[in-house]
């Protein structure tokens, strides 16, 4: 099915071991904030088809989650250039003005500052005005949030030497902190593009296009099959006994950082994250954490087609674990620590007298695929050795986000 794919600027920061303010709005030094116009900043959205997987691939999809604008002023004859913009908002909600969202179809190029939804699917405006001189220069990022832990966003950065260990860092630009909830059910897809820089509400009718072509994080996914003998009745015309997965972690993995908007000498514009060490600090070690895929239940996790997973010896296929948003990981790029671990528990269910053998198989997580990369889908296809009580074999594929779903893969061996 394809997805109409979104465009909008969009940051991200992680949360980092040394922790930064709030970005808090300024004031233009001696004389507060420029007049504004009666004019409501507003952007275009809309692009290519794509086959993504992601949650916020539509614009159905954005409208219903918003994304987040914050726009910094230069006075007339002035470039935003880290020295002489200031906030002029900060944070605020932008969306789609509509009295049914879910009943809309046709999402036209007029996005703006939006209040919180009502009932019934009625989103009234919220709008933010343009100054009447000099420009805007505007960052975005999508979902919107207020108040919440797991994207914020963050000052400038002033000091010489984080800015060291950000490449490409634009000078004066937010930072984002990023850090993924630690259950699938609360992560999130999220989009960044690059800054509009110096905008008049002149340009281009005073609606610029949002690039959220980009998703900056990465999806995991996890398939399962077995090797080895289940027993079998013949009075019985399913499996005797089936082979489940319980639940999954992925443990010691960077929880939190710090997605940053870049300007290359060329003067193109672009995304970063932060590496594995805080900027605040060299010396410091971005901090950990572990994701964990489980049903709701409590029981085995659930595949696309069946409960059970497929002999790999008798021509059966790899089958996808959880096969709902709850199955999918949104979690940050990186380059595994080596002290990462992949833990699975698993279990040979008897029909008749219940679990016979429950299995927990340890691996290490960067011993073959070492990186995440951005805007990718990693799925990871695991051989359950039922014999051996343990995982035979491990293969990862690295899939274009937008061609998730189609057979053609580019596959590297594990194990």
């Amino acid at each position: 099915m394809k997805k109409s794919f979104v465009y909008i600027s969009v940051l991200l920061l992680a949360a980092v071991a040394c922790t930064r303010e709030p970005l808090d709005v300024a004031f233009v030094p001696g004389g507060g904030l420029p007049a504004a116009s009666d004019v409501p900043v507003a952007f275009a959205v809309g692009g290519p088809q794509t086959k993504s997987q992601a949650p916020i691939t539509t614009l159905a999809a954005l409208a219903a989650q918003d994304f987040s604008v914050s726009a910094w002023y230069s006075p007339e004859g002035e470039i935003f250039d880290g020295v002489h913009s200031v906030p002029y908002f900060a944070n605020h909600r932008f969306g789609y003005v509509t009295s049914d969202l879910a009943g809309e179809t046709s999402f036209s190029n007029a996005w703006q500052g939006v209040a919180p939804h009502g009932a019934a699917g009625l989103v009234n405006a919220n709008p933010v005005y343009w100054p009447l001189d000099g420009t805007l220069s505007f960052f975005c990022y999508a979902p919107y949030r207020e108040g919440d832990a797991d994207i914020a966003l963050e000052d400038p950065v002033t000091d010489a030497g984080i800015a060291a260990r950000l490449p490409g860092y634009l000078p004066g630009s937010p930072l984002i902190r990023v850090t993924p909830a630690e259950t699938a059910a609360n992560q999130a897809d999220f989009l960044a593009s690059p800054a509009l820089l110096d905008r008049s509400r002149l340009d281009d009718s005073g609606r610029f296009p949002l690039d959220f072509s980009k998703h900056r994080m990465t999806q995991v996914e996890f398939w399962f099959a077995y090797k080895g003998t289940l027993q079998n009745d013949p009075s019985q015309t399913q499996t005797f006994e089936q082979a489940r997965v319980s639940s999954i972690e992925i443990r010691d993995v960077v929880g939190s950082k710090y997605c940053y908007f870049t300007e290359a000498p060329d003067r193109t514009l672009g995304c970063a994250w932060s590496e594995k060490v805080s900027p605040e600090d060299g010396g410091t070690v971005l901090p950990k954490t572990t994701y964990r895929l489980v049903s709701a239940t409590g029981g085995e996790l659930k595949t696309g087609l069946d409960a059970s997973l497929e002999d790999i010896e008798e021509g059966g296929d790899y089958r996808f674990i959880n096969d709902t948003p709850a199955g999918h990981l949104f979690l940050l790029p990186q380059k595994l620590p080596a002290d990462a671990k992949l833990v699975v528990n698993y279990a040979i269910l008897n029909l008749y007298a219940g679990t016979r053998v429950s299995e927990v198989v340890t691996l290490d997580l960067a011993s073959g695929l070492t990186e995440w990369p951005e805007g990718k889908v990693v799925r990871y296809l695991l051989t359950l050795d039922l014999p051996e009580r343990g995982v035979v074999g491990v293969k990862t594929q690295i899939i274009p986000w937008e061609d998730a779903g189609i057979p053609y893969y580019e596959q590297e061996m594990l194990y």
